[in-house]
């Protein structure tokens, strides 16, 4: 069980679909990496049953397209704290947050494959206190899907550092997910004006 409350709602990711747009760069899979992001059960169980329907099989469709296209599958959890003040700030504002064992859980069985690789994260960003960059310049990639959960939070905050690190980020609508339809939009708008392109979905 989750140690934060936040109100949720049913929405659609049909109704989104019109918050797609961004830069005009292209996917293309020899360049690409994955990342999911958060998709542990304390994370994913907040939302509305039935968000929590269609955001499973968006992420299914992406990492099949990934295993089809031989792109390599990235994934993020956070690093498990013993009081929230371990967690500095995120800590005051979120409470614990997952424990070991939650933090290891994953929301798709792909996930407890041996040939993802992990990233224990600190804060927000799937960058922060980790490896993914050097894990994706190791691997030759220059763009990275992003999805899971949540978008107004730590899929634009990853998306932010990846434009930092001058990676093409992009964002499928339909296998991300937030609290609310208003949230999920919010984080979709800022991530096509600021840092990357949003797209309808993989697969």
């Amino acid at each position: 069980m989750a140690t934060f409350k936040v109100e949720v709602e049913e929405y659609s990711p049909v109704d989104l679909l019109d918050h797609c747009g961004g830069p005009p760069w292209e996917l293309e899979a020899d360049r690409a990496g994955i990342l999911v992001h958060d998709l542990q059960p304390y994370y994913v169980n907040v939302l509305a049953a039935g968000v929590r329907s269609w955001l499973r099989i968006g992420v299914e469709r992406a990492l099949s397209w990934a295993d089809e296209n031989e792109v390599p599958i990235l994934a993020s959890r956070p690093r498990p704290a013993r009081e929230p003040a371990q967690r500095g700030l995120l800590g005051r504002m979120w409470g614990l947050g997952p424990s070991g064992d939650q933090a290891d859980e994953v929301g798709v069985p792909r996930l407890a494959e041996d040939d993802v690789t992990w990233m224990a994260k600190r804060s927000y960003s799937a960058f922060f206190s980790t490896d993914l960059a050097t894990e994706l310049r190791r691997a030759g990639r220059d763009q990275l899907v992003v999805v899971g959960v949540y978008a107004s939070a730590g899929i634009l905050a990853t998306s932010f550092d990846a434009l930092a690190e001058d990676l093409q980020v992009f964002v499928p609508v339909t296998a991300t997910a937030d609290y609310t339809g208003r949230h999920h939009a919010r984080g979709l708008d800022s991530i096509s004006a600021l840092t990357g392109r949003v797209i309808p979905g993989m697969g």
